[in-house]
């Protein structure tokens, strides 16, 4: 990308951080959109929050919480007072988002996987996502102060 581009496109660190957190909030929301009406349509309401839950807490606490963490602390610790708006991540955490829309829309579209399944799994995800979101945002009030 063109170096001056990247210049003119910077924006003061601390900003990365609540870049962060708004694209992961509508990201979670736009996961929990497209399962809420599966997981509305397949009527085991008990088991299905049981599974949502299940899948938020595994997602939240041991993959995007940590990822919160090392962005954080990626975009604080860097010697530059501005940095380019896409640096909020790494290009490690770009492919693997990548990777995850496409296997979603693949899973989705060639029917891989049953509508109850990516009901409470969409769900569970988006409302992980959301909550990492507005973890981004809270740190970004931390850095703030």
């Amino acid at each position: 990308m063109n170096n001056n581009f990247k210049q003119k496109s910077s924006i003061p660190k601390k900003y990365l951080i609540l870049i962060a957190g708004v694209v992961w909030m509508f990201a979670g929301i736009m996961v929990i959109k497209t399962g809420l009406p599966l997981f509305i349509s397949q009527g085991r309401y008990v088991f299905s929050v049981f599974l949502a839950a299940s899948v938020f807490s595994v997602f939240y606490i041991f993959i995007f919480s940590k990822l919160v963490e090392k962005h954080t602390t990626r975009v604080i610790k860097d010697n530059r007072k501005k940095m380019f708006v896409m640096e909020f991540f790494d290009k490690k955490s770009y492919l693997t988002m990548v990777v995850m829309v496409l296997g979603g829309i693949t899973i989705r579209k060639f029917s891989l996987l049953p509508a109850f399944f990516i009901g409470f799994f969409y769900v569970g995800i988006g409302l992980a996502l959301f909550s990492c979101g507005m973890k981004f945002v809270y740190k970004f009030h931390e850095v703030c102060i």
